[in-house]
Parts: C-alpha cells; structure tokens; sequence
C-alpha cells in the first residue's frame, strides 16, 4: 500500500464519527420532492466550512423547457434549488495542471409509505449497529456525506490540488431531474463527475432509459346480458398487451452488453395502471393504460417510439374494429435519455485503480436499468459520468432504508484517492 493511501485511510477512520452525525443530521431533513431549500442552506453551511466557494441555484423551470429531457414534475418550484460547493486549483508548478472533477449527490426523497411497518421514525437517522436508519440514509444522503467527508480529509491532510473540485448537491433526481438540469444550464463542466448513487461501489458507466406512455383504446358498450353485441376494450387491449410483450422479448434478443446482469431486463416494457369501465353489468368502452417503456443504450428516444407506435398500429391493423379505431398512443413526462461513458477512457480507468488501491479488491463494472442524473451530466453537460457510491439499490424506496456505516467509510476511502489522483496535487504524508 503506498504512503498515500496509508495516510488517507488513517485520517478517514479518525473522522469515522463525524460521517455518522452528517448522515444522522441529514435523513433528519424531510427534503421531500419540492422541499430541498432548508437542506441545501445545512449543507451550504458545511461547504462553507471546508473553505468551498458555495452557490445556490434556484430551479427555474421555464428556463430548462429548452431541454429535450427536461420535464416539468408538478412539484412547487419556490423552495427548490440546487448547490454548488467549488475547491478552486491551486498551481501545480508543473506543465500537468490536473483534471477537474465533480463529486455528485441528490437530497430529494421519496415518501415512507406505510408508517406502521417502520421500526424507526423515517426521518430519526438512528444509528444502531453499524448501520444509519431512515428515509434517503441510502439513497442517497449517505453517499453524499462520503463525497463531503472525502474533502474534509483532505482537507484535513493539507491537500492542494490542482484541478477544481465541485461537490454538487442537486434536488429534483427522483423525479425527472431538474436539479441538476438547473446545474448544467449554469455551464458548470467538469473533466469528470462521480454521482455516488448506491451501486455497492460498483461502476456503473452506463444507463438504460425509459419514457412513460399512455394508450387509450376505445370500444362499444352494452348491458353485460348482452356482451356479445358490443365491443369489450379489456379484450381489445390484451391485443395490443400482447404484441408489445412479444415486442420487448424482440428487442432484448437483438441486444447484447454483458455488463447488464440480467440481458432480458435492460430496458423493459411494463404497464403500470390499467382503467376501464364505469359499471359492472356494462360491457366497458373506454380502457386508459399508462407504463413505461425502456431505451436501450445507444437508441434514440425517437427510435424506440417509432418502434413502440408501430408496434400498436400493426396490432390493431389485425383486428377488424382496432383497424378502423385505432389507439391512440401518448408520450408524457418521465423521460429518461439513455447514456454511457466508455469503460476505457481515462476517467473511469483512473477511479478503478484507485478503487483496487484503496479496497485491495477488484473493480465490478455493471450498467443499470433505472433513471439517474448520469444522463444529465453525460449528454447535456458532456462530462464523462459514472455511478459509484455506497449501499446497495435494492434497499432503497422501501420500509426501513439503511446504510452501513463501513460501506460509506469505503467510499470516502476510494473517493479520496480519486480526488489527489485525478485532480492532482499533494497532501501531508
């Protein structure tokens, strides 16, 4: 272990008990959707306290419509802002200034749910054995308080560095990301972004997307008595159901990236709510379904609704009555753009060595099926991004998150590193 990582990790096991009570604190804050200001202006606070230039950025929705992937959420935008924490470089004395670099994490948090089945209050971030309790402890407060530690080490250690270094804590992630749209139409830039999502400090270079839809299919009602003379949506519906089942099995045979763990689950189909009907001995003539439809890496949101449209027009083309009333197909809000980062560029070889130095294990690549920021970052800022963060994904969204308390100390550990190795400078060994 060179002298570097030896002296990191010391310091990182001295702050142990600080990046408790910073995870503690923040689950403490209720930032739901539309709720980010009072943690932004804690955070602020912090930043500030580690000699970081900070700024607030107000979400200002008519400023992103401009955005192709940028989708209004319905949430009250008066206490929404975004926050940016920056270490300016210093000089290096040499011709290599060093890469600038973007530490990444949102604060907004989904509801708890049923309070009942919590064995703790969602918002206590009770610490008990070895593991941070509460709504966002995962997903994602604790990699966020690993990004901030990381600094404080370092910090700590004297470092100068001499690329800039962002810490960014962006509202809006969970649903559609207007945080960090707000960042990016600021112009911030980067030579890198880590965004410390819970991918169990695996690196996630690439994204899945998604758009949600909506389908309406009409039909002829009757009295149930006499079903055989009208025209049942349900049953219409199984058709088009049917053909885009068939379909997504289609598009997922045709695709390969072996960093997906599961090839037939990358960018899948699903209806999420079916509605039809109004009485039960009537034969029901209106059904409204809405879902999501996935998008494989390097498919445009344009081609995978032409291939989803198509799809239904051929279905209902089949049918005697759908051919003469056709669905009508809708695209709405929730659109998540797919995005990567080659796996060897320089950026991403550079954070799995740093991974290998600081937890003496290797590097897991993988791609995720879900939504994040990295989209944002990658195709609106062109930043090269990845996921890399503490905790694992399947505790999130669901009664009693947690988050152990070495995983996040691994972080801080491996983000340190990333930060004297990628950033450049020098620390006190």
């Amino acid at each position: 272990m060179d002298q570097i990582t030896t002296t990191i990790k010391k310091e990182v096991a001295k702050n142990r008990q600080y990046l408790i009570d910073l995870i503690s604190k923040l689950v403490q804050f209720g930032s739901y959707s539309g709720e980010s200001e009072e943690i932004q202006l804690y955070i602020r606070e912090i930043m500030a306290g580690l000699a970081l230039e900070t700024e607030l950025v107000k979400v200002k929705p008519e400023k992103l419509s401009r955005y192709k992937g940028f989708s209004d959420d319905g949430y009250p935008y008066e206490r929404r802002y975004s926050l940016m924490g920056t270490l300016r470089a210093g000089k290096s004395g040499s011709a290599n200034p060093g890469h600038s670099l973007i530490l990444n994490g949102h604060v907004d948090i989904v509801p708890p749910g049923d309070l009942s089945l919590w064995t703790e209050d969602p918002l206590s971030g009770c610490c008990r054995d070895n593991k941070i309790f509460g709504r966002g402890s995962l997903d994602m407060k604790g990699g966020l308080s690993a990004a901030i530690t990381a600094v404080k080490v370092l910090r700590n250690l004297g470092f100068v560095n001499y690329g800039d270094l962002i810490l960014t804590s962006v509202c809006g992630e969970e649903t559609g990301g207007c945080g960090a749209f707000a960042l990016i139409d600021t112009g911030l830039t980067a030579n890198g972004c880590i965004i410390l999502e819970p991918t169990k400090l695996n690196i996630c270079p690439v994204q899945s997307g998604c758009h949600t839809f909506k389908i309406t299919v009409k039909g002829r009602s009757i009295h149930a008595c006499m079903a055989y003379r009208g025209i049942n949506v349900v049953d219409k519906f199984y058709l088009i159901y049917k053909a885009l089942k068939e379909m997504d099995l289609y598009r997922h045979a045709r695709y390969n990236n072996s960093l997906y763990e599961n090839p037939a689950n990358v960018a899948p189909f699903s209806v999420g709510s079916v509605e039809a009907g109004e009485w039960p001995s009537s034969v029901p003539d209106r059904l409204e379904t809405h879902g999501r439809m996935g998008i494989f890496p390097g498919e445009t949101v344009e081609e995978m609704h032409r291939e989803f449209e198509e799809t239904v027009q051929k279905a209902a083309a089949g049918d005697p009555w759908l051919k003469d009333h056709p669905p009508l197909v809708e695209w709405y809000e929730g659109l998540f753009e797919p995005a990567d980062t080659p796996s060897d560029s320089e950026f991403v070889s550079t954070l799995a060595d740093c991974h290998i130095q600081a937890l003496k294990r290797k590097a897991r690549f993988e791609a995720v099926t879900y939504g994040s920021d990295l989209r944002i970052f990658r195709l609106y800022g062109g930043i090269p991004t990845v996921l890399y963060g503490p905790g694992d994904v399947t505790r999130a969204h669901t009664v009693n998150e947690y988050i152990t308390v070495d995983e996040v100390m691994e972080a801080v550990v491996s983000i340190a590193l990333m930060i004297v190795r990628w950033c450049g400078g020098k620390i006190n060994v």
